[in-house]
């Protein structure tokens, strides 16, 4: 699924290190996107006329890492960069008229087109439609010959009529886009329900989240350099948006409550054990049958494609034995569960909580890490997130945590787990008491959990506690936890060492503008690890801003 499509006008650093090879791969300016369509891409529907656009970019900038520019003509929505060209009412050949003037005002590098939905709702000339919409493609390409063009099978309609005219529409993209070759993609709309619709035909909200997450899928592959693509993250902390669902059972037989009157298996978010940040999603309930008992918990409503590189992972500590026969499930929409999938964790039992807890592999009292490829499942959309509980012998109460709930299009081979967060470290002064070094290692980039230090060469030093094997660096800075991109540390190195005293440079970075940067290495042997900031910003503001600092490895 991953592939590298470089772009002529996005220049892709590939940063050498001195102790082991290194494919670090950095922006060296804003990748222009421009969303180019009708109303749908101005917003009608949203109350805030974000479109899909605010919560692309918020994917793209806080979750990727990326240093995005949306562009065009048009200001609308509730997000740092509202620039767009949505034109309420506009058919096909009205954007042909003017995009030649707009590709060269903004030299945009991606272009979003979602473009039909009038010509199907005025009934003007629905017979060419496909044709008018394969010339302006066209016509786009020839205008940017370094860019890539993706191309929307248009939402749905609630009119009976209209929704005739689109799916004929729909039927011919495919063909439409394949012959147009490698810069220009197919991207699947026409999957929004009902429910996503906030008029005849226009988005709500949540039809508009579920577009943002087809397009950020599409664009993996185009902006892909080897990161990891963040499809979902769910650390529970309070700062972030609440599950879909609390204590909701989708289907249980034989669970009952925990202690004190409770009559139901419990899933909800609570500050008292956490993994990383200050709180974690707590399960418990209790086993009364010893034949049959399950409890499968609704969390997360999510509309996630798979594919070939997806991967889940959480973390999870069972306070008790029957504790263990717990595991993150997921729903598909074609009805499947992942429980019944056959897919393994990285010990090879399957990702199912009976199979789980009779694995061994989970100790009591303790996080343990769970990880499932999701790759033999390629094609599959993700419909829920669940916790499960599921013992088909013997009783008893169960009690546990849950946190860190990740689905991830991975770059590459595994690289471990990180082993700097908890770790000592020592750092510049902080810019104030609340953001010391030990912040960039506390697994929390929510709610302002940074490092932040004035001092000209900042640096941050992690003491892994042992001589480790090290494969990768991830470095999360201002964007990455809300704040400008202006802010991204702009050139740093990152040194190693086993002993504390002689130091190797394995990472350097001199042209960043990223949020997140990710430097692959060796392997190579470290104790020690040490973040030096050259440039802290793109500006003259001096402070470093360093989220987080993982050191994965094993």
């Amino acid at each position: 699924m991953r592939r590298i499509l470089v772009l002529a006008a996005v220049l892709v650093s590939c940063i050498a290190a001195i102790a082991a090879p290194v494919q670090a791969a950095v922006t060296t300016r804003p990748v222009k996107v421009m969303p180019l369509g009708d109303s749908i891409t101005w917003g009608e529907g949203s109350p805030t006329t974000s479109s899909y656009r605010a919560p692309l970019y918020n994917r793209l900038v806080a979750n990727a890492g990326y240093n995005i520019d949306f562009v065009g003509s048009q200001r609308s929505g509730s997000l740092p960069d509202t620039d767009n060209e949505g034109h309420s009412g506009w058919r096909i050949d009205q954007i042909a008229a003017s995009a030649n003037g707009w590709l060269a005002t903004y030299q945009p590098d991606v272009i979003l087109l979602h473009i039909g939905t009038n010509d199907m709702n005025q009934n003007y000339q629905v017979a060419t439609a496909p044709q008018r919409l394969g010339s302006l493609i066209d016509q786009i390409l020839a205008a940017r010959p370094t860019a890539t063009v993706l191309v929307a099978k248009i939402v749905p309609a609630l009119d009976a009529t209209i929704q005739a005219r689109i799916n004929t529409f729909n039927a011919a993209v495919p063909g439409i886009v394949s012959a147009r070759g490698a810069r220009a993609r197919l991207v699947d709309l026409s999957t929004l329900a009902a429910s996503d619709l906030n008029d005849t035909l226009h988005p709500n909200d949540s039809g508009y989240a579920k577009m943002a997450t087809r397009w950020y899928t599409a664009l993996e592959p185009v902006l892909g350099d080897g990161r990891d693509w963040p499809l979902l993250r769910a650390p529970f902390e309070p700062s972030d948006p609440a599950p879909t669902w609390l204590d909701s059972a989708g289907a249980a037989i034989g669970v009952g409550g925990y202690c004190c009157a409770l009559t139901a298996m419990e899933s909800s978010p609570r500050a008292e054990l956490a993994r990383s940040g200050s709180a974690a999603l707590m399960y418990s309930g209790a086993d009364n049958s010893a034949t049959q008992s399950y409890s499968y918990q609704r969390i997360l409503a999510t509309d996630l494609p798979v594919g070939a590189a997806t991967t889940l992972s959480y973390w999870i500590y069972p306070q008790q034995a029957t504790g263990t026969f717990v595991a993150v499930d997921l729903q598909f929409s074609d009805g499947s569960a992942l429980r019944d999938s056959g897919a393994v964790d990285q010990y090879g039992v399957r990702a199912h909580p009976q199979f789980q807890g009779e694995g061994g592999h989970l100790v009591v009292n303790q996080w343990n890490l769970v990880r499932v490829s999701l790759g033999g499942l390629a094609g599959r959309t993700i419909t829920r997130v669940d916790v499960g509980f599921d013992r088909p012998t013997g009783t008893g109460p169960f009690r546990g945590y849950v946190d860190d709930i990740a689905i991830t299009d991975e770059g590459g081979a595994d690289p471990g787990v990180n082993l700097a967060r908890g770790a000592t470290v020592t750092g510049s002064a902080a810019c104030v008491a609340a953001e010391a070094p030990a912040k960039a290692v506390d697994g929390v980039i929510t709610g302002n959990s940074k490092w932040c230090s004035g001092a000209a060469g900042a640096t941050l030093q992690a003491d892994l506690g042992a001589a480790r094997t090290v494969r990768r660096f991830v470095v999360r800075h201002a964007s990455s936890g809300g704040e400008p991109q202006a802010l991204n540390t702009r050139a740093f190195t990152i040194q190693v060492s086993t002993d504390g005293a002689t130091w190797t440079t394995a990472v350097t970075v001199t042209a960043n503008t990223d949020g997140v940067t990710s430097h692959r290495v060796g392997p190579l042997t470290a104790r020690y690890v040490r973040l030096v900031v050259t440039t802290p910003t793109q500006t003259t503001d001096p402070a470093t801003r360093i989220y987080e600092l993982e050191v994965e490895g094993a």
